[in-house]
């Protein structure tokens, strides 16, 4: 084997001296043994020695201590820097989280997207500077952690109440549904439901299946009558298809909203089945982010409901490639 192919395997198999190691090339070096001796003795090959004394000995003399520190300050300087360790990049990365509630994944995803595919921070370093507390301000109580702003995932049964579904007349069933709605493929196939509240004031959701689009609004009660005027104010001039909804008795003027949207059918799931309308379920889910809940909606206005639904709109979404529920509605309008 040739010389240059020995040290490239040293080198592979290469372990840094340890202190002690170090200890002991200190105590032979100021005995004045030479290197070979001192290679022998630690099992090292001379060069590892005679190139330790010459970059961490100081004027002849070679102290341990000293030495490892110096050894240890030119391994930091040589790691690579962590990307969130540019405070321009953190603060943007800790605004999404906290201000418009992006995932890590999303953020990794819309950086992704606008920089034609170069990765700038992978959601896996995001995870772990947010759960090592690298994004809280200094000295954050435990409410303003940026840990406590990601979403958490689940629901617990709901106990002690009475079931009031399926208790509404319903005109078609959700397995009579286009196909084209079950596709995506086209704009106007809304999913329908209500987020509530410990007082009859609640939200009316509608989630456009294709583009992920959410309009709505707030209700003043959790009505029938109520829940009809939000649903034909957010659906008016807006592609239909289909709507659907669940057996809530808030659902209950459904042929009036119908009549008052030019005829749009209403196709209903089955009781106890809201993944048959997992859109909006899933988008329930990022409002309670903004609105947890418990939320008295009677005290929420109207403009901050609608600038939770843009902030929604404008979050990128990994089910759309990391565009927005706006980008798409809009792409997808204008090429109809």
């Amino acid at each position: 084997m040739s010389r240059s192919t020995s040290e490239r395997g040293d080198m592979r198999h290469y372990r840094h001296l340890s202190a002690e190691e170090r200890d002991r090339i200190a105590e032979m070096h100021a005995r004045h043994e030479g290197v070979s001796a001192i290679a022998a003795a630690i099992g090292r090959n001379k060069s590892t020695v005679s190139r330790e004394i010459a970059r961490n000995g100081r004027n002849g003399r070679y102290g341990a201590i000293a030495a490892q520190s110096r050894s240890d300050a030119r391994r930091k300087a040589c790691r690579p820097r962590k990307r969130l360790s540019d405070p321009a990049l953190a603060a943007e990365v800790r605004r999404r989280i906290v201000d418009d509630r992006w995932s890590p994944e999303q953020i990794d995803g819309r950086f992704r997207l606008e920089r034609g595919g170069r990765c700038v921070v992978s959601f896996s370093t995001i995870y772990r500077a947010v759960n090592a507390g690298e994004l809280d301000p200094p000295q954050a109580a435990p409410e303003e952690r940026v840990r406590g702003r990601l979403r958490r995932r689940g629901r617990r049964p709901r106990r002690g109440r009475e079931e009031t579904r399926g208790r509404i007349k319903v005109d078609h069933e959700v397995s009579e549904r286009p196909r084209e709605a079950d596709a995506r493929s086209r704009l106007g196939d809304w999913e329908d439901d209500t987020v509530v509240g410990p007082t009859p004031a609640c939200l009316v959701t509608m989630t456009d299946r294709a583009s992920r689009l959410l309009v709505g609004g707030r209700a003043r009660a959790h009505s029938s009558a109520e829940v009809a005027k939000v649903e034909v104010r957010a659906l008016a001039g807006r592609p239909l298809e289909t709507v659907t909804p669940d057996r809530g008795k808030e659902f209950a003027n459904h042929r009036e909203v119908s009549r008052a949207l030019g005829g749009v059918p209403f196709y209903f799931c089955q009781p106890h089945h809201p993944w048959q309308k997992p859109t909006v379920e899933n988008t329930n889910g990022l409002i309670r982010e903004f609105f947890p809940k418990g939320t008295d909606f009677s005290r929420v206005t109207d403009e901050e409901v609608q600038e939770v639904f843009e902030k929604i709109n404008d979050r990128p979404r990994k089910v759309l490639g990391f565009r927005t529920a706006n980008e798409v509605y809009r792409e997808m309008l204008h090429s109809a």
